[in-house]
């Protein structure tokens, strides 16, 4: 893999056309010694020891918040902090029917709440479900904040629906897959633009699905529906052409 490669999701999500052509396994390929070799594999990383995610909020627009903490504890992150440059790195899958918005996690990058964000594949915000494609959304976290606050590192991703097909229920059900966890870093005393980064999977046990009922049209109110806009449209025409010719 390249070492010169910004985000992981490169290697993760091979985009042809639009669409998730294929998806490659981020574990083994952590496995072979992470993006670029030149550390010694034997540091001492602090492991993650909990994590939760919850999807907060309700209708088209939520937010799946993270919680975690390392089981190490605070003064070996410190320690492990002081000598090494690192970040988390997550990447969200997103289901059909959802979509992370990459100009609204910039202005997170601008406020400094993330270090980096991407949106992979189907980036086409205007798209229906019926015909968009998969995605993914990696963020790059600064982890040094959440241990000189000594508390849980919390993580707020925004997402949005896309408008799902009709349904007689209402609402169309959607679920999230466990995300892939990792951590990268390197040696401080490194050249800033060298590729001295090392990837290491963080081998977060599998999370329960969060799921999303999605509000959705009911398909039994179309012919209603169709006949009121119609109605609607051809007053509001009648209107303009009668005020047209009167004044």
């Amino acid at each position: 893999m390249p070492c010169s490669r910004r985000y992981i999701g490169n290697a993760y999500l091979d985009t042809l056309t639009g669409q998730l052509a294929q998806r490659r396994d981020l574990t083994e390929m952590s496995s072979s010694g992470g993006l670029c070799k030149g550390l010694a594999d034997d540091v001492e990383v602090p492991t993650l020891s909990e994590l939760r995610r919850q999807l907060v909020g309700e209708g088209s627009h939520r937010h799946l918040v993270y919680s975690m903490k390392f089981d190490d504890g605070q003064d070996a992150m410190v320690n492990f902090l002081d000598g090494y440059d690192a970040n988390l790195v997550i990447i969200e899958k997103l289901p059909d029917g959802v979509f992370a918005d990459p100009f609204e996690l910039q202005h997170f990058v601008e406020r400094k709440v993330f270090l980096d964000v991407a949106v992979f594949g189907d980036t086409n915000l205007e798209l229906p479900s019926a015909l968009s494609n998969l995605s993914a959304a990696e963020i790059h976290v600064d982890l040094r904040p959440s241990t000189s606050t000594n508390r849980n590192l919390e993580i707020d991703l925004p997402l949005h629906a896309r408008y799902p097909p009709l349904d007689a229920s209402g609402y169309a059900m959607v679920e999230f897959g466990s995300p892939d966890l990792f951590l990268r870093y390197r040696r401080k005393k490194t050249h800033s633009d060298s590729c001295l980064w090392v990837l290491k999977n963080l081998d977060a046990a599998p999370l329960e699905k969060a799921a999303w009922r999605i509000p959705c049209g009911d398909e039994s109110h179309i012919g209603f529906v169709s006949s009121i806009t119609f109605l609607s449209a051809l007053v509001c025409s009648m209107s303009i052409v009668l005020a047209a010719l009167i004044f």
